[in-house]
């Protein structure tokens, strides 16, 4: 089966969605996939051994999309000729070539699925106009999201259209590695730990108020520290904020780090945050479940899939209850205690092993689909 996964943002463009990407493409090739990046990003032919088409495109200069005119028929010359199987589009928030790559494929009589990967809210009435103009969710293309949430977003706004949901994958074994490699520097203070883009979209803001209050409210019994893990444009208002809120001792900004450093960082921590609130899935989050870490993460998130409260860790409506789950983790040793035993034990959800096998039967259900679709009716 060849398949081409279809993106406006790949590697080395740093992100979730572009990890994501790499990641299911390696683990559908691992199952015999031939799978083919194809992308507006820059960059070169081959990463990690996938095959990855630069489509040629001029970018915004503003958020680097592309700018194709006449693109669904230009991508369908593209995808045609190369005798793809399955073409399965991953649209974030903004994304004409994904729209477009999955309605070329679907105008071409290609197998087709489209991966909503952003919250709905902003781009939603565009999915309404989109349904209206090629009818998307009747015969022609598999929708399906990366959480619960978002596809619940995509099902009122696309009316009789049924989403599937397809997660983000984890290698669970990668991260199990974080258990042997963690403990030792341990120095009876309890280390919070997050990773995201240092970005207002993030919330890091928002986890800077709240440590600084859980720090008050554990009165320095026990201490408390906070490393963060990422970088972005806000990165030096928030090492001044943090100091405005009396924590700036107490709070760290790694960087941005490897996957290999971030096992590194989980297994020298006790708990794992995650403030965004618009998180459609909680990819850093599942890594730090898989790792064994507590996670704490906003209820409204597409974490709470896979973080079920008080047994993988605590999910928190907002600022307030966020501290308070800090702040609990911190001084309720026997639950902290609880939720680590259970997470370092309990195989995570998400596998890739598993992920990958769900996705090929989300292929073959597009297959049949379209086959369904090309049959005669009899009345």
């Amino acid at each position: 089966m060849r398949v081409a996964l279809v993106c406006d943002w790949f590697l080395p463009r740093a992100g979730g969605i572009e990890l994501h990407l790499r990641d299911l493409a390696l683990a559908l090739r691992a199952r015999g996939v031939d799978a083919t990046i194809v992308t507006t990003t820059r960059g070169d032919a081959v990463v990690d051994g996938v095959p990855v088409h630069r489509v040629p495109a001029m970018l915004s200069p503003v958020g680097g999309f592309a700018i194709l005119p006449g693109a669904v028929s230009f991508i369908g010359s593209l995808l045609v000729p190369a005798r793809f199987d399955v073409v399965h589009a991953h649209a974030s928030v903004v994304s004409p070539l994904a729209y477009a790559g999955a309605l070329a494929a679907a105008r071409a009589g290609l197998p087709s699925v489209l991966t909503f990967h952003s919250m709905l809210h902003r781009s939603a009435f565009l999915l309404g106009a989109g349904e209206s103009l090629f009818g998307w969710s009747r015969d022609r293309i598999v929708l399906s999201a990366v959480s619960s949430v978002v596809a619940a977003q995509a099902a009122r706004w696309i009316p009789e259209a049924a989403v599937a949901i397809l997660p983000n994958g984890v290698d669970a074994s990668f991260w199990r590695g974080a258990q042997s490699e963690g403990g030792d520097d341990r120095t009876g203070e309890i280390v919070f730990v997050s990773a995201m883009r240092l970005s207002r979209k993030k919330r890091p803001a928002t986890l800077l108020r709240a440590f600084a209050s859980a720090a008050r409210l554990t009165a320095g019994s026990p201490s408390i520290r906070l490393v963060v893990a990422g970088d972005g444009p806000d990165r030096v208002a928030l090492l001044r904020h943090a100091r405005e809120l009396g924590v700036g001792e107490r709070v760290e900004f790694r960087g941005q780090l490897d996957r290999v450093a971030l096992r590194r960082l989980y297994g020298a921590a006790h708990a794992f945050v995650l403030p965004s609130e618009l998180e459609s899935f909680g990819l850093a989050a599942l890594e730090a479940r898989a790792a064994g870490l507590p996670v704490i993460a906003r209820l409204a998130a597409g974490a709470r899939d896979f973080i079920s409260h008080g047994i993988d860790g605590l999910l928190a409506r907002d600022e307030r209850e966020l501290a308070n789950a800090m702040t609990r983790l911190a001084i309720d040793a026997p639950f902290r205690a609880f939720v680590t035993r259970h997470n370092a034990t309990a195989p995570p959800p998400y596998d890739w092993r598993d992920v990958s096998a769900l996705h090929e039967r989300v292929y073959a259900a597009a297959a049949e689909l379209r086959a369904s679709a090309a049959r005669p009716s009899h009345r």
